[in-house]
């Protein structure tokens, strides 16, 4: 470790040849060091480390006092993957370092996140170029000042700063564009739900002169898109104004899915519905279930139902549990017998709501269960007279 040296500022600096971050230097076998986490960089001509946390903290090590380089793979007790640089006698014109002697002809280079192969490589191509000698101006071990390197290529400390502070200001530009993609996007998707209720008005105006198929699957494609001026807490407040309009709103757009799945839909997939029909106007989940609450209140055609098993599902009050018994009994008794997932399979709803008809099967009678390691399945009950 007295072979380091500090970095004055003002020095010129070469070309990086390659550069990982999240690198540490050991003195010897120690396991402990007072540099631990920072960037280390290779030049034709020395060793550069940047402290992580202090950047006025910087090392140099020359490549005139490098005996030879060896690297170690990562094994599973070891912090990461190594080189070890065996380092010669200490110059007499040494420059002042962090250690005014060590004990150690060698110190370790540990890479934690990476990158010593190629370090590894690019190490042993720089020290067998051997620049230091052909360049007297750069002989001197702690890197002397220079100003004869053209200032193209002075990329070293303070290239490192300015590639650190390009590649923050090139992050916060591609956030900043994100950001503004973001916005257009909503802009856009203002624009399309207002353009689906020209249409749809427009559509609606003309009335019976609508016959041919394509027209009318058009017109159920636009009245498709979604709610066109969707409810919110900005125009009816927070109270219970906003929930009972919500509520209505909630209404107009399941009515139609909940005929078409039988009269009954749980909350996640109601939850998904809205949302999907509202576009950006997104509501919370607390929020679906207070507005369910206020259906009986608006004269909804659904309300909410709480089974025993305390799944809550929208259900139509035109729903009749007994035609849903008598359609799970039917299926039952040509399939031999039944199971959640293959009632959920053969009617086209969720297997929640599959399991709770065939409860209310069993309930009424209609059906008796087998709860075994296999699973539960239904069988017809034949016990009745």
């Amino acid at each position: 470790m007295d072979r380091l040296c500090w970095y004055h500022p003002g020095e010129a600096m070469e070309e990086i040849l390659c550069q990982a971050g999240h690198v540490g230097i050991y003195d010897g076998d120690l396991k402990q060091s007072a540099f631990e986490q920072g960037t280390v960089s290779l030049t034709l001509q020395r060793v550069i480390w940047a402290d992580s946390s202090d950047p006025d903290c910087r090392l140099i090590l020359h490549h005139s006092l490098v005996e030879k380089v060896e690297k170690h793979h990562k094994s599973m007790f070891s912090r990461g993957g190594k080189v070890v640089v065996t380092l010669k006698r200490v110059p007499s014109n040494h420059p002042q370092g962090p250690v005014a002697a060590s004990a150690f002809h060698y110190i370790r280079f540990v890479f934690r996140n990476g990158g010593e192969d190629d370090f590894y490589k690019r190490y042993l191509e720089a020290l067998s170029k051997e620049m230091w000698k052909r360049n007297s101006s750069s002989s001197s071990s702690g890197g002397s000042r220079s100003s004869n390197v053209h200032t193209n290529r002075l990329v070293g400390i303070s290239g490192i700063e300015r590639r650190l502070a390009e590649q923050h200001h090139k992050t916060h530009e591609t956030i900043q564009l994100a950001f503004d993609d973001m916005g257009k996007l909503m802009d856009q998707a203002r624009d399309m739900v207002n353009l689906s209720k020209k249409i749809t008005e427009t559509i609606k105006s003309k009335g019976g002169e609508i016959d041919e198929d394509e027209t009318i699957q058009f017109k159920q494609y636009l009245l498709s898109l979604g709610v066109s001026d969707p409810v919110s807490k900005s125009t009816f407040g927070s109270g219970s104004t906003y929930f009972e309009k919500l509520a209505q709103e909630i209404a107009q757009i399941l009515l139609r899915p909940l005929k078409e799945m039988g009269g009954t839909m749980t909350l996640p997939e109601a939850y998904c519905r809205v949302n999907r029909a509202r576009g950006i106007e997104l509501i919370s989940p607390e929020d679906l279930v207070e507005a369910c609450h206020k259906l009986d209140k608006v004269d909804s055609p659904m309300s909410l139902v709480t089974f025993e098993s305390g799944v809550k599902v929208l259900q139509l009050r035109s729903a009749r549990i007994e035609e849903s018994i008598d359609e799970t009994c039917k299926l039952t008794e040509s399939l031999g017998y039944i199971d959640a997932n293959r009632l959920a399979k053969y009617i086209g709803i969720s297997t929640v709501l599959a399991l709770q008809r065939l409860i209310e099967a069993e309930k009424h009678a209609k059906l008796c269960r087998d709860d075994s390691i296999e699973g539960l399945f239904f069988y017809t009950n034949r016990f009745l007279i």
